[in-house]
């Protein structure tokens, strides 16, 4: 008797503990700013990002500092945009905008190109109904970008994050420095990422303006 009220014990925690750990993977709420972190491209220019994000250049150069003549981007510099992080459908951060589907276009293309590894190209399919092979062009389709709101487990001092895109090349130290934070701490809120590849999405502290 004791030796079954005890599993049942154990059994009752650990269904208790699997729905806290599932509770703990939707959200229940956004935050009204994050920061996208768009890596100029050759040929892009900022008129082009304020068009990608529908967000107009006077409210995108407050987050630019260095930005000293919005005329003229360097390529291979980046360009913070802010964004609203949203809950959607109760399940994750991210943004949805709308961009026009170009001619020569593709999902990957959009992904990689247009929102400069923002998000891939195997999301903007999954929010999409049209095939890959047969998307009509001078269409809108939806493209998501994750954001994040900060992680109380972590630190309480952060409520500000970009969404980052790793390149070739930069590394957990380089981007905390560029940060002004500690390695450790973007560490903490990347745990499984694999900063030397040089590829994926991180999110990493970022000032308020």
């Amino acid at each position: 008797m004791i030796l079954l009220l005890k599993r049942t014990l154990e059994l009752g925690f650990c269904v208790l503990l699997f729905l806290c750990i599932r509770a703990e993977a939707y959200c229940r709420r956004g935050c009204d700013l994050a920061i996208a972190s768009y890596y100029v491209w050759e040929g892009s220019n900022l008129t082009y990002i304020s068009n990608i994000f529908s967000k107009p250049i006077p409210e995108i150069l407050p987050y630019n500092p260095d930005i000293r003549n919005s005329d003229n981007i360097q390529a291979g510099t980046r360009v913070n945009v802010p964004f609203s992080c949203d809950c959607l459908n109760g399940d994750f951060l991210g943004h949805t905008f709308t961009y026009i589907f170009q001619f020569g276009d593709t999902y990957g293309k959009v992904a990689e190109t247009a929102f400069a590894n923002l998000t891939t190209e195997d999301w903007v399919q999954k929010v999409n109904h049209y095939p890959s092979t047969r998307i009509p062009d001078y269409v809108p389709i939806n493209v998501t970008v994750n954001c994040s709101c900060g992680n109380e487990h972590v630190s309480m001092a952060y409520g500000l994050f970009a969404t980052y895109p790793l390149r070739p090349g930069e590394n957990l130290s380089s981007i905390a420095a560029a940060a002004g934070v500690s390695a450790e701490l973007v560490q903490k809120y990347n745990l499984e990422m694999d900063f030397s590849q040089g590829s994926g999405i991180v999110f990493v502290p970022a000032r308020g303006w």
